[in-house]
């Protein structure tokens, strides 16, 4: 998968779980605190989707070879997971997403389900260019 498919991809799922966990705790304040409304700041749109752009860059970084040969891929996650934990947490207090200590946990919460879900599409959809890649490759030495 090249850089830019990736950097677009991410940004997408980044984003699009970031409105989800927010609309999840919107639908949880409304239901344990009857609070329902949500107000955002006129940026928050624009917010959203700059920390998914920025939280999908490392990614690029972390897929690259070179360099980074003698890193574990172990180190390379926890690094690669610290590394966008930093980039959600400016985010967040640039943004206003928290305030407070629980607040902040929340965001935490979110951000490792987002993170899982990211990582196990991304694998997913690098692995099915693969088959494709693979599959055009069969189709080539079939014909001569």
């Amino acid at each position: 998968m090249n850089r830019i498919k990736l950097i677009f991809n991410q940004t997408l799922m980044i984003s699009t779980g970031i409105l989800f966990g927010l609309g999840v705790q919107a639908l949880l304040y409304a239901v344990f605190f009857d609070d329902t409304q949500i107000i955002w700041p006129w940026y928050t749109p624009f917010a959203i989707i700059f920390t998914g752009f920025l939280c999908s860059l490392p990614s690029v970084i972390f897929l690259e070879e070179e360099g980074t040969e003698k890193l574990g891929f172990k180190l390379k996650l926890v690094l690669h997971f610290f590394a966008i934990l930093g980039v959600v947490s400016l985010c967040g207090r640039l943004f206003g997403w928290y305030s407070t200590l629980r607040a902040y946990l929340a965001i935490v919460v979110m951000y490792v389900v987002i993170y899982v879900f990211v990582w196990v599409a991304t694998y997913w959809l690098i692995r099915k260019d693969e088959n494709r890649i693979n599959k055009a490759l069969e189709d080539l030495r079939d014909e001569e």
